[in-house]
């Protein structure tokens, strides 16, 4: 049987990873919300959650990069492509093995007709994900619209 010192050390530690639980819950639920507004077709709304949940400094560096990409995609489908940019740079910064990243920033590129640089992207996305061929197919397409 467990000292009574034990049970109460077991206790405290697990409040900790409880705590420490419902705390990552908090900034993961403001980007499931993010994620449901922009669905809808709310990308103000979902701004404001990825944001939120950026703010919140309760996401672990790759739920972090996630919130920054998705923060992108809302900016984007805003047409504001300076913070679209500035977003999936951060996620990138973050993580920098996230090809969901680069591939959503090459279609900001591809925008503003920066073919190279939209290249670039995909490409990097198709090298960390060798096996999706949506990644491929991206890196194919934009192959074709860069001049040589």
């Amino acid at each position: 049987m467990p000292t009574k010192a034990a049970r109460s050390f077991a206790i405290v530690l697990l409040s900790v990873f409880t705590m420490a639980a419902v705390a990552l819950a908090g900034g993961k639920e403001d980007i499931a919300a993010g994620n449901q507004a922009a669905q809808a077709g709310q990308f103000k709304k979902a701004i404001t959650f990825y944001t939120k949940a950026i703010a919140s400094k309760q996401l672990t560096p790759s739920n972090k990069a996630v919130a920054y990409n998705n923060r992108g995609s809302a900016h984007d489908d805003l047409n504001q492509t300076k913070a679209a940019l500035a977003d999936y740079a951060q996620a990138i910064a973050i993580d920098p093995e996230y090809a969901e990243a680069y591939y959503n920033r090459s279609y900001t590129y591809e925008k503003l007709k920066q073919w190279n640089k939209a290249l670039a992207d995909a490409s990097k996305a198709a090298q960390l994900q060798p096996d999706d061929d949506t990644y491929l197919q991206r890196e194919h397409y934009l192959r074709s619209k860069v001049k040589k």
